[in-house]
């Protein structure tokens, strides 16, 4: 990325809830999209300023990723749903594992 993506009020789109999202970021990288294996992992997350990669999920293993700061809380909870996410992968992985 020539700038990168600094500071508060980046769009964001989850493409798998169709809602935009505003979120704090500060990365100089990005994944080129072309370089996803979609038998490893699928695009999770867009930027909407420049369509850049934001997030993926791997579709064989109990990960996904962010490339903006979901803690940040840009809004009251509007990155919530990650965390809770997160904790639904850490209960099913304790699940399995008794």
């Amino acid at each position: 990325m020539r700038f990168g993506h600094r500071g508060a009020n980046h769009p964001v789109k989850d493409l798998a809830r169709n809602r935009c999202y505003i979120t704090s970021q500060n990365h100089g990288y990005v994944i080129e999209a072309e370089s996803i294996d979609p038998e490893i992992a699928e695009i999770s997350h867009v930027n909407v300023n420049d369509g850049s990669l934001e997030g993926l999920r791997y579709k064989q293993k109990p990960v996904f990723t962010v490339q903006f700061h979901p803690e940040a809380s840009p809004g009251p909870v509007d990155t919530d749903y990650l965390f809770r996410s997160f904790l639904d992968v850490v209960e099913q992985q304790k699940k399995e594992a008794e």
